[in-house]
């Protein structure tokens, strides 16, 4: 068997086969490929019928693309010898359930998407990648990454997966998304201190990114069950900050001073208040500002300019008044709140008079307020 597979090597280099793009349509094509420690050029496997294994465990580094995809029948994939790529695509095979490429270390884009009973993914170490993405699997566990400045991070809709260990990256030179993967996931960028792009984080259990300073593009977190949110470095948002449906308590950005776009802090239904500890140094927002929940009060101690419009509505202990009054930096303010004025607004004898409906819009000096009060109308139908 050796003989042969040196025969087959001999053969494969003489012809020249280790430098030429392969696009397989048959077994005989990934022996060719087998052959070669070294392949120059890109490997596409799309679409062959019949095959349920592909192993090419005898080369070591692929300069080009290796892409296997639309592979139906296809059930495990090995890598066993091999330690860098140009790029490894594993995409849209519905079948596939194993795939183990143990050694590989370097990779410029590693893309492993839509391969729905994907169980088993085996990588020792990644330690350099421009681009990591694992999306829709059914993976429980990942190797280890220890690229501290990779290029993209995306774990996406791996609805088994619940430790995300990422501590290794000190900064990407783009983006970072995660969301929809296990329940209660833990999510670790406990090194991380700046994104080159937009920073999305959604739906973890726990979140460590205590160090980061620095976003470039949009800063959101969306749906996230943890309830204490503290980013002590947070110091720089090119972009909008979004905060969105999350189960947080408290909220603090105690050294962001500006924001390069907007500020969207939305449906956190236990979030009552925005205090002085909140954002006590923002002071410019060139952009607008959307505020919507279940506000009692809300402060910006430090906020000086904002250019765009505010839209704030809920319902809560907080007046259109005093939200205007908070935010006076503001010319342009569209408040629609629903004012509960006491402790007891669920009480049956509360008899709906405890809470107001105000609405406010405001530009400049210009104010037009409209209060609403149940049963207004009857007050003046008694005058007659």
């Amino acid at each position: 068997m050796k003989c042969i597979l040196a025969f087959t090597a001999i053969a494969a280099l003489a012809a020249g086969a280790c430098n030429k793009d392969v696009k397989v349509k048959s077994q005989s094509d990934i022996s060719t490929v087998n052959a070669c420690s070294k392949f120059d050029a890109d490997v596409i496997i799309d679409g062959v019928r019949g095959l349920g294994a592909i192993n090419i465990d005898s080369v070591q580094e692929i300069t080009g693309q290796l892409v296997i995809q639309n592979m139906y029948d296809l059930q495990t994939v090995s890598l066993g010898a091999l330690t860098s790529a140009g790029s490894l695509k594993i995409l849209n095979n519905t079948n596939v359930y194993k795939v183990d490429v143990p050694k590989l270390n370097s990779v410029g884009d590693f893309q492993i998407i839509v391969n729905p009973n994907l169980k088993e993914l085996t990588y020792r170490n990644i330690s350099s990648t421009n681009n990591f993405q694992i999306i829709s699997t059914h993976v429980t566990t990942l190797g280890a990454f220890t690229d501290s400045n990779p290029g993209n991070i995306e774990i996406l809709s791996n609805t088994e997966l619940k430790a995300l260990d990422f501590s290794s990256v000190k900064e990407t030179k783009g983006y970072i998304n995660i969301a929809n993967n296990g329940k209660g996931a833990n999510v670790t960028f406990s090194s991380l201190t700046q994104v080159g792009g937009n920073a999305s984080f959604a739906d973890a259990a726990t979140l460590d990114i205590s160090k980061l300073s620095a976003v470039s593009d949009d800063f959101s977190l969306y749906t996230n069950t943890f309830k204490n949110l503290s980013l002590p470095a947070f110091a720089t948002a090119e972009k909008s900050i979004t905060l969105n449906d999350n189960a947080f308590q408290a909220i603090s950005f105690p050294k962001l001073e500006e924001i390069g776009s907007s500020l969207n802090v939305v449906n956190n239904t236990n979030f009552k208040s925005i205090t002085k500890q909140t954002f006590p140094k923002l002071s410019t927002i060139p952009g607008s500002i959307v505020l919507k929940g279940s506000f009692d009060n809300i402060t910006f101690p430090a906020l000086k300019t904002v250019d765009g419009q505010v839209n704030i509505s809920g319902k809560g202990k907080l007046s259109c008044d005093e939200a205007e009054k908070a935010l006076s930096a503001a010319d342009n303010i569209d408040c629609s709140l629903e004012t509960v004025e006491d402790s007891d607004e669920d009480s049956d004898e509360s008899d709906g008079e405890s809470d107001h409906k105000s609405t406010h819009t405001s530009s400049g000096a210009a104010h037009t307020t409209v209060v609403t009060v149940v049963g207004a109308l009857a007050l003046v139908a008694a005058c007659f």
